[in-house]
């Protein structure tokens, strides 16, 4: 009884750490989801158009304002009063690297310390080499775009942005060919 318990054991422990290894990579394309609702709830709450960036080749993610210092209420008359300008920042697992995704090849750049406000990593994150930003608009629209969350064994996971609503939805993981 032992042995068929080890045996069954062996043959499923590579399906088993494959659905581990697949589940992190889920779940960093899930907290990518967090950041990129963040910058579209920030957008539609201030009046103020909002970037989410993703460093090329790293492992972070930023949601900021599109303009650093710009005034509150610039879209919808807001008081401007009673708004505040939100940062965030998500630095995903060493394991994780960010791309663009096979049929949206863009550039990237770097940005200057005062586009991450107040963000206590602010200088490390103005060293990174940033995405074109996903422009999320006051009324919750935003710019379609598809980018890639993957581990080094190339399990990717595609993040995709809807522009005419902002919807953002992730597909399942699946084995990147090499090629």
């Amino acid at each position: 009884m032992l042995a068929i318990i080890l045996i069954v054991s062996v043959m499923a422990a590579p399906a088993l750490m494959e659905r581990v290894r697949s589940g992190h990579v889920r779940e960093a394309a899930l907290e990518v989801s967090e950041v990129l609702a963040a910058a579209r709830t920030y957008a539609i709450d201030t009046g103020v158009d909002y970037h989410f960036r993703f460093e090329v080749g790293g492992n972070n993610v930023v949601a900021i304002p599109a303009e650093p210092g710009e005034t509150l209420g610039n879209s919808n008359g807001s008081d401007t009063d009673s708004a505040d300008l939100f940062y965030r920042t998500r630095k995903l697992s060493d394991s994780i690297v960010l791309q663009y995704s096979h049929d949206s090849e863009s550039g990237t750049e770097t940005l200057k310390g005062p586009a991450f406000g107040n963000l206590p990593n602010g200088g490390e994150l103005a060293s990174k080499n940033w995405s074109e930003p996903i422009l999320f608009r006051f009324d919750g629209s935003s710019e379609t775009m598809t980018f890639r969350v993957m581990d080094k064994e190339q399990r990717s996971c595609d993040v995709s942005v809807r522009g005419l609503t902002g919807a953002i939805s992730t597909s399942g993981v699946f084995v990147m060919e090499e090629k």
